[in-house]
């Protein structure tokens, strides 16, 4: 009976080694990228600046949005290490400009740097998509 005890022996190390086998597998294969985990807070954070309104007392709702997307454009960032850098780039460049805009409009509030404060949010919101769009795939 020593050949039955060890055939046992092997087929229990067989029934491990494939659990644990399988138990590897089933975690890489389902694991995202970190990139993934700030998608939907910098996905929010675009929808909440798109769905702001610009007027000359509305400034303080949109300096606040802005913020937020700032803060979760770095954190996608750091995750994303040098991937999307075209996209990241783009969106930073339209949260300055749109910075930029803010502050020139509560300087010198005029129809012009009004319209330079929605166009420019606008701006925010379709470089916020793109990265989005673009970290979708890889998620």
């Amino acid at each position: 009976m020593p050949g039955l005890a060890l055939g046992r022996r092997l087929t229990a190390a067989c029934a491990v080694s494939v659990a644990l086998l399988a138990g590897c597998s089933s975690a890489s294969s389902s694991s995202k990228p970190a990139v993934c985990a700030g998608l939907d807070s910098l996905k929010a954070a675009v929808s909440g600046l798109k769905d702001t309104t610009v007027s000359a007392s509305g400034f303080s709702a949109v300096s606040g949005q802005l913020s937020k997307v700032r803060q979760q454009l770095q954190a996608v960032e750091k995750d994303a290490k040098g991937q999307y850098a075209t996209q990241v780039a783009g969106l930073s460049d339209a949260i300055d400009s749109l910075s930029s805009s803010l502050d020139a409009a509560k300087a010198d509030l005029t129809g012009a740097t009004l319209t330079a404060v929605a166009v420019a949010a606008g701006s925010v919101v379709t470089a916020g998509q793109s990265l989005v769009t673009a970290v979708s795939d890889t998620c």
